[in-house]
């Protein structure tokens, strides 16, 4: 069974955060609207299972190897998850994204999910090593990061919606983007700690 549930909170600091998969969320629920753009939604969950599952893979089949494969990814993971807050914390490049992608298909958003390191951060330090060890356990896992993307893909299509629409001053965006990178750094530090 799974030792400690903390790993949730990690999980919405991470899917929180700014990124190409949140952006192209944000900008088909301004150009198609919220219940058309809730339709990508299985798409979204079914790249990351498939990432995280891909990053896992590597990970079992590297680790009898290469033993410190694991700490060079958990020490990429945290140096992204810094980088990322500090990022944020300057700017957020949601407009740029909306005018990249004036239409976002389902498989659009999958292939971004494959790509996004998000999935690495998530199979190599967030969700918990029992994870696999049992299909209880893995079911349980998903079960609850799925529980978890609903929520956060429904509150970036509604406030990307709304940057993206103007009905939103960009003070509010700042301190969105702001708050977000204070959410991971805070929510990051249980992993950080079990990483040292």
């Amino acid at each position: 069974m799974i030792e400690s549930w903390l790993f949730v909170l990690a999980v919405i600091a991470v899917l929180m955060i700014p990124g190409p998969t949140n952006a192209l969320l944000a900008s088909s629920a301004h150009q198609q609207g919220i219940a058309k753009t809730s339709l990508l939604i299985p798409a979204e969950l079914l790249g990351y299972f498939y990432a995280i599952n891909l990053w896992a893979i590597i990970i079992h089949l590297c680790s009898p190897i290469w033993p410190n494969f694991i700490h060079l990814l958990h020490l990429l993971s945290a140096a992204y998850v810094i980088w990322m807050a500090f990022h944020l914390w300057k700017s957020s490049d949601l407009e740029k994204h909306h005018q990249r992608h004036p239409s976002i298909r389902p498989r659009q958003l999958f292939f971004s999910i494959l790509k996004n390191p998000k999935a690495l951060l998530f199979a190599a330090g967030i969700l918990p090593a029992e994870t696999w060890n049992n299909p209880t356990n893995f079911i349980l896992v998903f079960a609850a990061f799925s529980l978890v993307l609903l929520p956060t893909a429904v509150f970036w299509m509604s406030f990307g919606r709304a940057i993206l629409a103007v009905q939103s001053t960009q003070k509010k965006a700042d301190l969105l983007y702001k708050g977000s990178a204070m959410l991971l750094i805070m929510c990051m530090l249980p992993v950080m700690i079990r990483f040292f």
